[in-house]
């Protein structure tokens, strides 16, 4: 079973993709999108996947595009940095991006995405691998989308089971799961990967059970909640003491190494308050901990109240 990182912008930046591979469990990591804006990428984009910095760790950066130029312009650049495979993102569900035919904008246009494969596929050699939701205003616009993708080199779909219009609002639609993916699975000509809502070792193992054909999970929110969920679903079983310590020294180190990058507290307060909107809940009293954290207004104070938090604070059952 392989096991990865899903690419969220804000979160799994370098610093956290490199922090909780000292947890272990997960196999590759995917990093949030590359985006062509003015002809150009930012820099930012390409300082996080910088191979010196993610050096040991299995990347595979991601690219939002509707234009063969962008996909191509992308391409080149993380091939030169030795790249051998760049994930298209055809699910971004945020209505400035879909309403731009981004994302899973992009799903109701078929015929635009063979297009771009076909142009694409003709002047680079870099696997492509696809991360898509089910349509995006319906869940039917998955099929003539697979029968293009069916048609081109594609390394491997992964499959979210929602629409964009959902945004990230309920929750995945297992409810189809066990008859879509199947489908989905015996439709495709390419290895096909589950994404969403994974939260627990019983749900993924439950998923797993009804697709076994499906040797890939992709986590993300599953993972910002509890860094020691891959390592859970491989069958690893912790103590309470060793979450504890372990759960400590991840998070000090994520925070130490956002405060060398952030400038000014504020900032540091503002970006650490984010990953423990998640954080929060390995505890039993999450909005509790949350709060706390929320009324730190100097950086001792956050390291103080996290510490506490950390080392005297029930674990919630998830934990």
């Amino acid at each position: 079973m392989r096991i990865s990182l899903a690419p969220m912008q804000g979160f799994s930046d370098q610093i956290y993709r490199s922090t909780l591979s000292h947890i272990g469990g997960v196999d590759v990591f995917y990093a949030p999108y590359i985006k062509v804006e003015g002809g150009e990428i930012k820099p930012k984009s390409l300082a996080d996947i910088a191979p010196e910095i993610n050096n040991g760790l299995t990347v595979v950066p991601q690219v939002l595009a509707n234009k063969t130029d962008d996909m191509l312009q992308v391409a080149h650049t993380v091939g030169k940095l030795g790249y051998t495979e760049l994930n298209w993102n055809l699910g971004c569900p945020f209505p400035m991006v879909a309403k731009r035919q981004l994302g899973a904008g992009l799903l109701p246009y078929p015929e635009k995405i063979d297009s771009l494969l076909s142009d694409f596929e003709a002047q680079s050699d870099i696997a492509i691998s696809v991360k898509m939701r089910l349509g995006y205003l319906s869940p039917d616009e998955i099929w003539p989308v697979l029968d293009v993708l069916n048609r081109h080199n594609i390394k491997e779909i992964i499959v979210h089971p929602r629409i964009g219009k959902q945004m990230y609002n309920g929750e995945a639609d297992k409810s189809i799961m066990p008859e879509i993916m199947p489908e989905i699975i015996s439709e495709s000509a390419h290895p096909v990967a589950y994404n969403g809502d994974i939260l627990t070792a019983e749900q993924a193992r439950e998923l797993l059970d009804a697709n076994p054909a499906v040797t890939h999970l992709m986590i993300g929110r599953g993972l910002l909640r509890n860094p020691f969920l891959a390592n859970e679903i491989k069958g690893e079983t912790l103590n309470i003491s060793q979450k504890r310590s372990r759960f400590s020294n991840f998070t000090v180190e994520i925070a130490g190494r956002q405060l060398n990058r952030l400038q000014g507290a504020g900032h540091f307060l503002q970006k650490m308050t984010t990953y423990w909107e998640y954080w929060s809940q390995m505890f039993a009293d999450q909005h509790k901990v949350l709060k706390m954290v929320k009324k730190c207004h100097s950086v001792d104070e956050y390291f103080s109240v996290t510490e506490m938090v950390t080392n005297n604070y029930p674990l919630s059952s998830m934990a």
